[in-house]
């Protein structure tokens, strides 16, 4: 006569089962730690906009390296009698509404009028600003942040096109590299579209004896090298103006500019190894094996 053994009815599943593997405490403080951030950014962010405050990203080199393209601009209200000159204000103007200039004070007067220039403009605004042009003062300058801000659709909609077309995959390390590549593809599409790794600005050219002066501006977050053909060689950081002069034209009458990322041995291996973070994170997915309940 065969036995049948009785199975329990009740009782509790070990946590291997039920979530393939078992948090550890690192995972768990992570967490919590991403979620305590979030939290004092989210609380942040409610006070400055319940105090008027606004938020702007550069998109020109007018302020040279006191405020680069792509540095994030949060402003708050200000009463222009307490503005001296050297202060930065943000403002629009009727000549050009829709537009928000980030410019320095360099002249003020004696009914408050306020006229302004960029760093690195050699005119002085043509407008006199009153208490109703001027949105705020800069309380934070963020250099390179208001990339992400710009970039932020076009990474948004990418992920969701990468996680749409992979879910497809049942295979995760297949699902999981594929979402890699498309996210290291993603970037890589915004770095071409908004270029904020290295990109440079003509900002006057003068005819001389002896050929052509140029005035550039480095508008990228990575320092550069810029070779004028038949001409001199200007290395420059974000924001800082440079200024080469060409000796030898086109049969056009053109000149050539060049420009290279200037990095030092230390930059060029910490670039390296950015570079290669996708292809890393697929070696390390291909090798994790999938928890298996026994």
């Amino acid at each position: 006569m065969s036995q049948i053994a009785a199975l329990p009815l009740t009782g509790t599943l070990d946590r291997l089962h039920l979530r393939g593997r078992v948090t550890s405490r690192s995972e768990v403080l992570l967490a919590w730690l991403v979620a305590a951030v979030a939290a004092v950014l989210l609380g942040a962010a409610v006070l400055f906009l319940s105090a008027g405050g606004r938020w702007f990203v550069v998109e020109t080199p007018s302020m040279g390296e006191a405020a680069p393209v792509g540095t994030l601009v949060l402003d708050l209200p200000v009463d222009v009698t307490t503005l001296h000159v050297g202060d930065v204000v943000s403002f629009e103007t009727t000549a050009n509404p829709g537009v928000v200039y980030t410019h320095r004070i360099i002249a003020k007067d004696a009914d408050g009028g306020l006229h302004t220039r960029g760093d690195i403009n050699g005119a002085t605004d043509p407008w006199t600003l009153t208490q109703a042009d001027v949105i705020g003062t800069p309380v934070l300058l963020v250099p390179y942040v208001g990339w992400l801000f710009r970039a932020a659709p076009v990474l948004l909609i990418g992920t969701l096109i990468v996680l749409t077309l992979t879910s497809a995959f049942t295979d995760r390390v297949t699902r999981s590299c594929l979402r890699i590549a498309g996210t290291a593809l993603t970037s890589s599409y915004a770095a071409f579209l908004f270029k904020p790794f290295v990109n440079v600005t003509t900002i006057t050219n003068t005819s001389t004896p002896h050929g052509v002066e140029a005035t550039v501006v480095s508008s990228g977050v990575f320092p550069v090298r810029i070779d004028a053909h038949g001409g001199n060689t200007v290395h420059l950081v974000d924001g800082e103006v440079g200024r080469v002069v060409i000796h030898e034209l086109t049969h056009n009458g053109q000149y050539q500019l060049t420009s290279n990322i200037d990095l030092d041995p230390i930059g060029w291996v910490a670039l390296l190894l950015v570079c290669l973070v996708p292809l890393v994170a697929c070696l390390a997915v291909g090798r994790v094996e999938p928890v298996r309940a026994s």
